[in-house]
């Protein structure tokens, strides 16, 4: 019902490529992921762990 007519997003820890294997039911895993990803606009972002990085900054 909301095809085309808004925005969704989705952000995950793992590479799209993976989502496939997250999923643990094949036709369930591609039936969400052919919506999802057929008219995506993927933005991945690269850099440190901030995670790690803040915990280094408050334990040192």
């Amino acid at each position: 019902a909301r095809e085309g007519r808004g925005s969704t997003v989705v952000t995950s820890q793992f590479d799209p490529e993976d989502w496939y294997r997250s999923l643990h039911d094949a036709v369930i895993a591609e039936s969400i992921l052919n919506r999802i990803v057929s008219n995506a606009e993927l933005v991945q972002l690269d850099g440190p762990n901030m995670r790690r990085h803040a915990h280094t900054e408050t334990s040192g």
